[in-house]
């Protein structure tokens, strides 16, 4: 969800609309007797899996109770240089335990999860909450480069109603940031940036992920993984280099699929939403096809998409190997199928799955590369032409920025809700444009198509994408990224 109108991805009307709000005239249990099917996409086995973290979590499913009840034990290993004394994951379900944020996304039910028995390599520590969504795990001993770490804890997860991406729906439970999920430590130390539901407040680095459920009769798992085409009571997924793992257990969700290229496309719907199925598949492998072609391959064996409108900001998120999005759209030609919702979280898997970004301190970068990939596709494969749009909200960010001082590379933290779209989708995409009309399309997809093979499976930063920019396109394109991004002269 990216807030209360970027919650569908960056569906056009509703930019439109947010711009026209501030411009007058113009989102333990017991083990099954049944072995588990393992579901293990192939293509992502990689020599140097010992070098990320590695998690392992077993889960049941309680519908009765709303509840998720797990085991997880995750591997860490250090690779720099400065010995580690704790360990730091974010509880991001506790948000829903006492709700701080706006009341149009409160749910209408509280969630939270409560973390116990928490050891380091088989010895019991006593974890702490620093606050209530970031826990500390301490270590025994100082963890050095090149050594590793085994941490294991029990963990009870309680889901909340109309909760924000976490949420339960009918005979359905997503699961979004439902485990406790190890933050990143990089040059700035330990990033445990505060929750928000302005934008994405997650960033996690690339990491293996063996998840196995346990599901009442009846339902299915869609995951972040290759998916079980069962219903089995007990299912293993097994995916390396994803930087986090979704799952989606239902009774009530059906499929259809297709192909780009070697990747399996499934489109996953409830029964009135039929009339939008087709148009939805057929856009969701165009788009898989258009960005896998100028962009690079998708590296995946599988990728999901779900539809619904089953809580605040369910409906329009990316995650690894599945996204979510609302099957219909107002536009101007009446209620469309969502195409550029779609096509929007789908680019997202090449800006955020793939090449990563700290989404909290740099939104745009991959917003606003997904936001131009949206917008590249429609102009091109759906004949929407959005230049007029694009030239007026670039105006209007001109204005913004000289009153208030906002820029497009400030923290998500800095953003008012009307403004955070502009700055961190719309100028950037502009931005994106204007590069095209000053040294050709061709120069700008091999700036693209670069960043993605350079920064694949890593994180980058801005000035890495610059960096990019600029010895790929064999001058100096700093002063340009300087006026769009920062507004200097």
């Amino acid at each position: 969800m990216k807030h209360r109108l970027f919650s569908f991805g960056i569906s056009l009307v509703m930019v439109a609309m947010a711009f026209a709000s501030t411009y007058n005239h113009i989102e333990q249990e017991k083990p099954a007797t049944s072995a588990p099917a393992i579901h293990k996409a192939k293509a992502t086995e990689t020599p140097e899996s010992g070098s990320r973290p590695s998690y392992r979590i077993d889960a049941t499913y309680h519908p009765e109770r709303d509840e998720v009840t797990a085991k997880m034990e995750v591997t860490v290993p250090n690779k720099q240089r400065e010995a580690w004394r704790e360990i730091y994951f974010h509880l991001y379900p506790n948000v829903f335990r006492k709700w701080k944020y706006g009341e149009e996304s409160k749910p209408s039910k509280p969630g939270h999860i409560q973390v116990h028995q928490v050891k380091v390599n088989g010895q019991p520590v006593k974890e702490k909450l620093v606050r209530d969504e970031i826990m500390k795990v301490p270590l025994r001993e100082p963890l050095t480069q090149g050594r590793t770490a085994r941490i294991t804890m029990d963990f009870t997860l309680r889901l909340p109603h109309g909760g924000t991406r976490l949420n339960t729906f009918k005979q359905t439970a997503f699961l979004a940031q439902w485990y406790p999920m190890m933050a990143v430590k990089d040059r700035g130390g330990w990033q445990v940036e505060p929750y928000t539901t302005v934008g994405d407040p997650f960033y996690s680095e690339i990491s293996d992920f063996t998840v196995t459920f346990h599901m009442p009769k009846g339902y299915r798992l869609i995951s972040t993984g290759r998916n079980a085409d069962t219903t089995n009571s007990v299912v293993t997924v097994k995916q390396d280099r994803v930087r986090d793992f979704v799952a989606v257990l239902t009774k009530d969700y059906r499929k259809r699929s297709a192909k780009s290229g070697r990747t399996d496309v499934n489109l996953w719907y409830l029964p009135d939403m039929e009339r939008s199925v087709k148009p939805l598949l057929e856009a969701a492998v165009q788009s898989m096809d258009f960005f896998g072609e100028i962009y690079g391959a998708y590296p995946y064996d599988e990728v999901d998409v779900v539809l619904g409108e089953t809580g605040f900001g369910i409906a329009g998120m990316e995650y690894p190997g599945l996204i979510t999005s609302i099957p219909t759209m107002a536009t101007e030609k009446g209620i469309q199928p969502a195409v550029s919702v779609v096509a929007h979280e789908l680019a997202h898997q090449w800006w955020y799955g793939v090449v990563g970004n700290n989404q909290a301190k740099e939104p745009w970068l991959d917003e606003g590369l997904t936001t131009f990939s949206e917008f590249l596709f429609m102009k091109e494969k759906m004949k929407s032409n959005e230049q007029e749009f694009l030239r007026r909200a670039t105006q209007k960010t001109n204005e913004i920025h000289q009153a208030a001082g906002i820029t497009c590379v400030d923290t998500l933290y800095s953003y008012p809700d009307m403004v955070y779209g502009l700055m961190v989708y719309i100028r950037p995409a502009a931005m994106m444009f204007e590069l095209m009309d000053e040294i050709g399309r061709e120069n700008v997809l091999k700036i693209m198509r670069t960043y993605y093979e350079q920064y694949q499976f890593k994180t980058a930063t801005t000035q890495d994408f610059i960096r990019v920019a600029n010895r790929t396109a064999g001058k100096d394109l700093t002063p340009f990224f300087h006026k769009w991004l920062y507004f200097g002269k």
